[in-house]
Protein backbone atom coordinates (compact mmCIF):
# COMPACT_ATOMS: atom_id res chain seq x y z
CA UNK A 1 0.00 0.00 0.00
CA UNK A 2 1.96 3.49 -0.87
CA UNK A 3 0.10 6.55 1.09
CA UNK A 4 0.99 9.83 1.93
CA UNK A 5 4.01 10.08 5.25
CA UNK A 6 2.62 11.07 8.76
CA UNK A 7 5.03 12.63 11.40
CA UNK A 8 4.52 9.21 13.06
CA UNK A 9 6.79 7.99 10.44
CA UNK A 10 9.79 9.79 10.39
CA UNK A 11 11.65 7.30 13.22
CA UNK A 12 10.45 4.41 10.63
CA UNK A 13 11.66 6.52 7.67
CA UNK A 14 15.10 7.54 9.14
CA UNK A 15 15.80 3.66 10.16
CA UNK A 16 15.50 2.47 6.68
CA UNK A 17 16.71 5.47 5.15
CA UNK A 18 20.16 4.81 7.66
CA UNK A 19 20.14 0.98 6.59
CA UNK A 20 20.32 2.05 2.76
CA UNK A 21 22.47 4.86 2.85
CA UNK A 22 25.27 3.69 5.12
CA UNK A 23 27.90 6.29 4.09
CA UNK A 24 25.89 8.20 2.18
CA UNK A 25 27.06 12.18 2.62
CA UNK A 26 23.28 13.47 1.50
CA UNK A 27 21.39 11.01 4.03
CA UNK A 28 18.54 12.21 5.77
CA UNK A 29 18.55 13.08 9.25
CA UNK A 30 15.53 12.54 11.59
CA UNK A 31 14.98 16.24 11.80
CA UNK A 32 14.98 16.06 7.90
CA UNK A 33 12.45 13.77 7.92
CA UNK A 34 10.33 15.20 10.14
CA UNK A 35 10.63 18.49 7.75
CA UNK A 36 9.83 17.25 4.44
CA UNK A 37 6.41 15.38 6.01
CA UNK A 38 5.83 19.00 6.74
CA UNK A 39 7.32 20.43 3.44
CA UNK A 40 7.41 18.42 0.70
CA UNK A 41 5.84 15.06 -0.79
CA UNK A 42 6.95 11.86 0.97
CA UNK A 43 4.87 8.44 0.06
CA UNK A 44 5.77 5.87 1.59
CA UNK A 45 5.61 1.78 1.00
CA UNK A 46 3.93 -0.21 2.96
CA UNK A 47 3.77 -4.34 3.48
CA UNK A 48 2.69 -6.08 6.76
CA UNK A 49 2.08 -2.49 8.82
CA UNK A 50 5.81 -2.06 7.60
CA UNK A 51 7.33 0.79 6.02
CA UNK A 52 9.88 -0.98 3.62
CA UNK A 53 10.00 2.20 1.15
CA UNK A 54 9.83 5.87 0.46
CA UNK A 55 10.46 8.42 -1.96
CA UNK A 56 10.37 12.46 -1.67
CA UNK A 57 9.76 14.85 -4.21
CA UNK A 58 10.62 18.58 -3.53
CA UNK A 59 8.61 21.09 -5.23
CA UNK A 60 9.84 23.99 -7.13
CA UNK A 61 7.92 26.58 -9.07
CA UNK A 62 7.67 24.57 -12.50
CA UNK A 63 8.57 20.87 -11.76
CA UNK A 64 9.20 18.51 -8.91
CA UNK A 65 12.32 17.32 -7.94
CA UNK A 66 13.29 13.56 -6.52
CA UNK A 67 15.07 14.03 -3.83
CA UNK A 68 15.51 10.20 -2.43
CA UNK A 69 13.82 7.23 -3.11
CA UNK A 70 14.79 3.90 -0.76
CA UNK A 71 13.99 0.24 -0.69
CA UNK A 72 14.39 -2.17 1.97
CA UNK A 73 17.16 -4.14 0.61
CA UNK A 74 15.00 -7.57 1.28
CA UNK A 75 11.99 -5.84 -1.08
CA UNK A 76 14.82 -4.83 -3.84
CA UNK A 77 13.91 -6.14 -7.28
CA UNK A 78 10.28 -6.30 -7.12
CA UNK A 79 8.74 -3.71 -9.07
CA UNK A 80 8.25 -1.01 -5.58
CA UNK A 81 10.28 1.88 -6.89
CA UNK A 82 8.58 1.04 -10.11
CA UNK A 83 5.85 1.62 -8.31
CA UNK A 84 6.41 4.20 -6.15
CA UNK A 85 7.55 6.22 -9.36
CA UNK A 86 3.88 5.38 -11.19
CA UNK A 87 2.06 6.76 -8.10
CA UNK A 88 3.64 9.79 -7.62
CA UNK A 89 3.65 10.82 -11.40
CA UNK A 90 -0.55 10.30 -10.52
CA UNK A 91 -0.56 12.16 -7.51
CA UNK A 92 2.03 15.16 -8.42
CA UNK A 93 0.49 15.39 -11.99
CA UNK A 94 3.19 18.20 -13.17
CA UNK A 95 4.75 18.31 -16.49
CA UNK A 96 8.30 18.12 -15.95
CA UNK A 97 10.24 16.40 -13.01
CA UNK A 98 14.08 16.05 -12.15
CA UNK A 99 16.71 14.13 -10.47
CA UNK A 100 20.29 13.61 -9.93
CA UNK A 101 21.69 10.00 -9.57
CA UNK A 102 25.57 9.02 -9.72
CA UNK A 103 27.04 7.78 -13.41
CA UNK A 104 28.00 4.80 -11.57
CA UNK A 105 24.49 3.43 -10.38
CA UNK A 106 23.27 1.52 -13.47
CA UNK A 107 20.54 0.05 -11.99
CA UNK A 108 18.86 3.42 -11.12
CA UNK A 109 19.54 4.78 -14.14
CA UNK A 110 17.88 2.08 -16.67
CA UNK A 111 15.26 2.34 -13.33
CA UNK A 112 14.16 6.19 -14.26
CA UNK A 113 15.29 5.58 -18.23
CA UNK A 114 12.28 2.98 -17.82
CA UNK A 115 9.97 5.76 -16.68
CA UNK A 116 10.49 8.51 -18.86
CA UNK A 117 13.31 10.52 -17.34
CA UNK A 118 16.14 11.01 -19.82
CA UNK A 119 20.07 12.30 -19.33
CA UNK A 120 20.20 15.65 -19.83
CA UNK A 121 23.48 16.79 -18.37
CA UNK A 122 26.57 15.33 -16.79
CA UNK A 123 27.03 17.09 -13.64
CA UNK A 124 31.11 16.74 -13.12
CA UNK A 125 32.40 16.04 -9.39
CA UNK A 126 28.75 16.19 -7.64
CA UNK A 127 28.93 13.68 -5.39
CA UNK A 128 31.99 13.21 -3.07
CA UNK A 129 35.22 11.90 -3.96
CA UNK A 130 34.87 13.34 -7.05
CA UNK A 131 32.59 10.99 -8.98
CA UNK A 132 30.32 12.54 -11.45
CA UNK A 133 26.74 12.84 -11.25
CA UNK A 134 23.23 12.61 -13.98
CA UNK A 135 20.39 15.47 -14.22
CA UNK A 136 17.77 13.19 -15.65
CA UNK A 137 14.33 15.05 -16.75
CA UNK A 138 11.23 13.64 -17.46
CA UNK A 139 8.84 16.29 -19.37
Amino acid sequence: MIRDAILKDSKELFNLESSIFLKDDFGLSLNSFYYHIKNNMLFVYEKDKQIIAYILWLKRDKYYRLYSLCVNKNNQGQGIAKELLKYSFGKLAFSKYTLEVKTTNTQAIKLYEKNGFSISKILKNYYPENIDGYLMIKE
